[in-house]
């Protein structure tokens, strides 16, 4: 093996150091053979830079290509790894947040490769999706988008490996540039391999720093209805990208959107007779329906969910799915049908042999009857539960705490925490508001959610009313843990 490749046999390995000090070596064992300023030396120095790169070192990196393209290129040779040298020097100064130094380089490199691989060249299109990135970054869209726009016809033309990130690039530079048409024009031209590969690298490139968090969730969106109209609403490249929709959406708290899109994702999977991943789909909205607000569409759809999970006779999955049934219920404030899906869901429980989930579920269903004032059940529940769970776990801790009230023939303390967390967040929220705002703000806890009653002094700036709002929800995410189950 040659030392690049032992060093990067050794990083996937997981020995970072061991690598690096094997490059060094063998930079020392060139220098020694061949002197500082050969083209052996600077093959090394390269090989070097690839390591560090790998290694996630990209400044150093940067140094060592730098060295290699710093040697003159023989009289006669050709320049191609003096291109490449300068190529990777201007990737890895961008790697290291040096722009203005790598958008330099990188026009030099496009300038050298036009001038050797000509205008038609995949060779002189690899330095111009590197250049469209770093413009990107600079916020140059106009010159980011000429240069790959160049770019992605040369790979299509040559059936380069590149053409899928240049066109998932050319759709994030599109985005960012507030482009009005398709981000994506031309994927029906392309073959499957290659859309599903622009799927995947566009849902990694969105991520990165630097791009809008709002163009990020338009760009999947487009490319989500892209992917459906491409290869159809079943493809699992198409089912993954609305997934990613879901994720953003709920992420930005734009449950409709989340909603929207799960309700493709539940659609396709139920098309495909694929029901544990449909499941998991009608449970999801059914979650994203109740963070909305939409309290009796959100029930119907963990009624929907139980009744997939009959279907599919899985006792661990009926069991889950009416756990998250009567919670939702508990959460909405309806107690009686709660205990009897809790119910429910214990004893599907005991049927999958799985005792943590025994113990979770039993936690829940006898502190509700407690609440319930149905003590002689909830005891024997709660005993149950504390014989399956780890002491340690914060449902046993719960059920612990509601068995020795119910043995002390005491009321549990749920209502006064209650109490405390609803006064906490109410004085939360006013204190961090200007006093002549409110005329008054009351919160009651009804299962796990807060119910506001707000009058307002006067109507509220603009400033102050997104002011309450921010508020509000710091106020609600601070204290809803104190919520008791």
């Amino acid at each position: 093996m040659s030392p690049l490749d032992e060093a990067l046999a050794l990083l996937r390995d997981g020995r970072v150091e061991d690598a690096e000090i094997l490059m060094k070596r063998a930079v020392r064992r060139v220098t020694d053979e061949h002197g500082e300023n050969s083209a052996a030396w600077a093959a090394a120095q390269s090989d070097m830079g690839n390591v560090l790169l790998r290694a996630q070192q990209p400044a150093w990196a940067a140094e060592c290509f730098r060295a290699a393209a710093g040697v003159p290129v023989p009289a006669g040779a050709e320049p191609r790894l003096f291109l490449g040298y300068q190529l990777n020097l201007g990737i890895a100064l961008t790697l290291c947040d040096r722009l203005d130094e790598g958008v330099k380089v990188l026009w030099e490199s496009r300038t050298g490769r036009l001038a050797f691989y000509g205008p038609e060249d995949a060779g002189y299109a690899a330095g111009l999706e590197p250049l469209a990135e770093v413009l990107l970054r600079l916020g140059d869209f106009k010159g980011a988008l000429a240069a790959i726009e160049e770019a992605v016809p040369i790979f299509e033309r040559t059936g380069h490996v590149r053409l899928a990130g240049s066109v998932a690039l050319r759709g994030v530079i599109l985005q960012m540039s507030k482009h009005t048409g398709p981000l994506f024009p031309g994927l029906r031209e392309l073959d499957d391999h290659v859309v599903e590969q622009v799927a995947a690298i566009a849902a990694i490139r969105v991520r990165q720093p630097g791009v809008d968090p709002d163009a990020a969730y338009l760009l999947v969106a487009h490319l989500a209805n892209a992917l459906r109209d491409r290869l159809g609403p079943d493809h699992a490249a198409t089912v993954n990208m609305f997934n990613v929709l879901a994720t953003q959406a709920g992420e930005r708290d734009d449950h409709n959107g989340r909603v929207a899109a799960l309700r493709r994702v539940l659609a396709a999977y139920d098309r495909q007779d694929r029901a544990e991943e449909a499941l998991s789909a009608a449970i999801s909205i059914a979650e994203a329906l109740g963070e909305a607000g939409e309290t009796d569409k959100s029930l119907a759809r963990y009624a929907d969910a139980a009744a997939r999970a009959e279907r599919i006779g899985r006792a661990g999955l009926v069991s889950q799915a009416l756990f998250d049934w009567g919670l939702a219920l508990q959460a909405a404030g309806r107690p009686e049908p709660a205990a009897q899906r809790l119910g429910e869901a214990v004893a599907a429980a005991r049927d999958s042999d799985d005792p943590a989930a025994i113990g979770h579920i039993a936690a829940a269903y006898g502190i509700c009857l407690q609440h319930l004032g149905r003590p002689a059940e909830a005891r024997g529940v709660l005993e149950e539960s504390l014989t399956a769970l780890d002491p340690t776990d914060d449902a046993a801790h719960a059920a612990r705490g509601h068995l020795v009230a119910l043995l002390d023939g005491q009321e549990c303390d749920c209502a006064r925490l209650r109490a405390v967390a609803e006064q906490t967040y109410r004085e939360f929220v006013v204190s961090r508001l200007p006093a002549d705002l409110l005329a008054r703000f009351d919160v009651r806890i009804v299962g796990s959610n807060f119910m506001l009653d707000v009058d307002f002094r006067r109507d509220p700036t603009e400033a102050e009313a997104e002011q309450f709002d921010e508020v509000v929800r710091a106020g609600q995410a601070e204290l809803s843990r104190q919520v008791a189950v």
